[in-house]
């Protein structure tokens, strides 16, 4: 259990019902997203057996689906707490196609949108979460949040490093694509402040404004250099923005 837990208990009970109401909504929410991502990384591992990736990407792979169980724990405790009773995850569901294609360029590409760029984005937001954070118990779960999705980011990194060293053109011209399409959407105007957004920021919960800040500083300081150090291509153009999700 997270500790300052019985300290932030006092807190919530005293915030506004409607906004502990909202906070309830968001930690279950990224409680959910940190279950769904256990099975993710499972998929991932299925992945680096399906073309011959190395055995230490193979245990990065599976420590880090131990960490999402954890995120998913932890996020789940303190949602619980906001909403005033125990949350659980339902049973997920694992309809359709659950591998998707199988081939080393399509892998590659997978792993740069939901590992080089969101794992690092991850980060960044749990991070900046943190420094805003009051309550001990949520400061502390979102340090570990960041550090972890930190050391998933790296692995991301590593494996599609890995995968263009194979030297298949399409593997390379796959991963370019993939950069370019998650760093060129659109992500719109920034949205305005909100008349919460200091109450979630002091209870772990970044505003629409203050993830936009976080993703533009990704998509244009954070993400380049090391896109182009991963082709030793410093005049690569990139589009230098990410799209809210």
């Amino acid at each position: 259990m997270p500790e300052g837990l019985g300290a932030l208990k006092e807190a919530v009970d005293a915030l506004d019902p409607a906004l502990r109401e909202r906070l309830a909504q968001r930690w279950a929410t990224a409680a959910l997203d940190e279950h769904a991502s256990i099975a993710s990384f499972s998929r991932f591992s299925l992945h680096l057996q399906a073309v011959g990736a190395p055995p230490e990407l193979l245990v990065g792979a599976h420590k880090a689906a131990l960490d999402e169980l954890e995120h998913a724990r932890l996020c789940f405790t303190l949602a619980s707490v906001y909403a005033g009773e125990p949350l659980s995850p339902a049973p997920l569901d694992l309809s359709g196609d659950l591998l998707g294609p199988l081939t080393l360029p399509a892998i590659t590409a997978a792993a740069v949108l939901e590992g080089c760029v969101g794992e690092t984005v991850a980060a960044l937001e749990a991070a900046t979460a943190a420094q805003g954070a009051e309550a001990r118990a949520v400061r502390e779960a979102l340090q570990t949040i960041a550090g972890d999705e930190a050391r998933h980011a790296q692995l991301a990194w590593r494996f599609v490093q890995w995968a263009l060293a194979e030297g298949d053109p399409e593997v390379e011209a796959a991963a370019r694509q993939a950069f370019q399409h998650a760093l060129g959407a659109d992500p719109g105007p920034e949205p305005a402040p909100g008349p919460e957004d200091a109450a979630l920021a002091a209870h772990g919960k970044l505003s629409e404004a203050a993830r936009y800040r976080v993703r533009r500083e990704a998509a244009q300081a954070v993400l380049p250099p090391a896109i182009r150090a991963l082709f030793k291509d410093q005049t690569l153009r990139l589009g230098g923005r990410i799209a809210l999700a």
